[in-house]
């Protein structure tokens, strides 16, 4: 299996959730960051496209001018029928490339907040094994609609839509962040929680800080997720 990742964020986090669970499969991980404008990747050269979180706005392509690029690109990659998995910013690119419309949230949504399964979730194969209500990090602004054809598996008190899937496409997008490691967390908390305004689901430095230590493992999530991926949509690989 090979594995492309597009980043957003110029950090460079080679040991994430995801990095530990390709890992221990032994398959082959690519990052490309167009933050820092590296080319993109060929079509042939990956079976599963992840495309990360970041701190953009899907709208701003002055601010950020190799957006119109990669959003032609996803669609490529949409239309070759790869396996395609959004979190965050990326689901939101993978909503508009679909036909999904981005916007702000009326609510930030920072720190270690409850998501729950809707009817449609419970009985997705995405989250085979996950419990109906479960405990994940979040850190975003902006957010999307529901593109025709996908449907809504989950929601948060601050985000109606945490997670779709899309009907006849091998394509998950994730709002919520289960690729973060406790290490990473941290480090935004400490680093960037200057940059966070208050917000009603915003959460202070210090509750984050405190609620992470207390956290023994969060890669649970990330490992159930992507092998519930991995086995519904890599059967004719």
């Amino acid at each position: 299996m090979r594995i492309q990742l597009i980043e957003h964020d110029p950090e460079d986090f080679s040991r994430t959730n995801i990095s530990f669970w390709a890992a221990a499969k032994g398959y082959r991980v690519n990052q490309t960051y167009v933050c820092k404008h590296e080319e993109l990747p060929p079509l042939n050269s990956f079976d599963w496209l992840m495309v990360m979180g970041g701190s953009q706005h899907a709208w701003d392509e002055k601010a950020n001018p190799w957006l119109p690029d990669e959003k032609a690109f996803l669609k490529d990659a949409l239309a070759a029928g790869k396996i395609v998995l959004g979190i965050c910013f990326g689901a939101q690119l993978l909503a508009e490339a679909l036909g999904g419309k981005i916007f702000p949230n009326p609510h930030k949504e920072i720190g270690w907040h409850a998501v729950s399964l809707n009817r449609e979730g419970q009985n997705s194969f995405l989250f085979e094994d996950i419990p109906p209500s479960f405990v994940t990090f979040h850190w975003h602004s902006d957010h999307f609609s529901l593109p025709p054809g996908c449907t809504r598996l989950a929601g948060s008190q601050a985000t109606k839509n945490q997670a779709f899937v899309c009907q006849d496409r091998r394509l998950v997008g994730l709002q919520f962040h289960p690729e973060y490691t406790r290490e990473m967390v941290l480090y935004y908390a400490r680093e960037h929680s200057q940059d966070w305004t208050r917000d009603e689901y915003v959460s202070p430095k210090e509750d984050v800080l405190t609620r992470t230590e207390t956290i023994p493992d969060t890669f649970w999530l990330m490992k159930a997720l992507l092998n519930n991926i991995e086995q519904e949509f890599t059967v004719n690989l």
